[in-house]
């Protein structure tokens, strides 16, 4: 999707934006001072006893799942974030997609990352949540991830993931129906119509069609329900997990101090 604009894209203008109204999304914590999110970050394991309670509950093949995902994290850690992206697009786009109605058996359900790697499947929403929830424990600043609402050239609607690069001033998009990670303006067959960040503030864009995007409107008062739905179910599965790791969270530290 083309979200460039003049001369800053609609997601670079709508993360400003959202410096002057939430703390939340400061980008002067590491933009100003132009570190990597990894550098001085590490994963630390988790507890057998955590595999061995996800095989309990959803199976091997699921407990298998979770290993593997630590472990990609791990080897990713310290990558330059570019390589984190495509890493970690291509690794998500390995999974099955499988429509809700057949997973779920619900018409719109928004899985927890947990959920989709258990199962290792879902849509278009579940594997770009869980896209998202991988980048940030490689330490991907929050401030740089967004989602997108958007509709293909075929007319559907579709979400992808999206990161403001603070140093080329560009947006990327990693999408579970193409392999690459393209550049916005290498995406004109997208066409957005809203945009959320992790806390829940929604944007809807004016979009022409000709590589001519900008923020309309924000929501105000409004949340994207299905977004906040998703993550205190997500706090809830990784809760019920902490007694299993010695009692320590599953999340790195300076995750949860962020």
């Amino acid at each position: 999707m083309r979200v460039i604009s003049k001369p800053l894209s609609w997601l670079r203008k709508m993360l400003y934006c959202l410096v002057l109204t939430s703390l939340f999304l400061a980008l002067n914590i590491l933009v100003s001072q132009n570190i990597s999110a990894s550098e001085k970050k590490e994963f630390p394991d988790w507890d057998q006893g955590v595999y061995a309670e996800i095989n309990k509950r959803h199976g091997e093949e699921a407990a298998k799942r979770m290993i593997d995902v630590v472990q990609f994290i791990k080897v990713h850690l310290h990558d330059p974030v570019e390589k984190q992206l495509e890493a970690v697009n291509d690794y998500m786009n390995e999974m099955t997609w499988i429509a809700d109605s057949e997973l779920w058996k619900q018409p719109d359900y928004w899985a927890t990352p947990f959920e989709t790697i258990t199962t290792f499947g879902g849509d278009c929403e579940d594997i770009a949540i869980a896209k998202y929830l991988v980048l940030r424990l490689m330490g991907v600043d929050d401030n740089h991830l967004g989602f997108a609402h958007v509709i293909t050239s075929k007319k559907e609607h579709h979400m992808v993931l999206l990161y403001a690069d603070p140093e080329k001033d560009r947006t990327l998009i990693l999408d579970n129906q193409h392999q690459d990670v393209k550049s916005a303006k290498d995406r004109p067959d997208l066409l957005g119509v809203y945009v959320f960040q992790n806390d829940g503030s929604v944007y809807t864009i004016k979009d022409d069609g000709n590589a001519k995007r900008s923020v309309k409107s924000k929501l105000e008062n409004k949340r994207l329900e299905k977004w906040l739905t998703a993550k205190e179910r997500s706090a809830k599965n990784t809760e019920s997990l902490i007694p299993f790791n010695e009692g320590r969270p599953l999340a790195p530290d300076w995750i949860l101090d962020e």
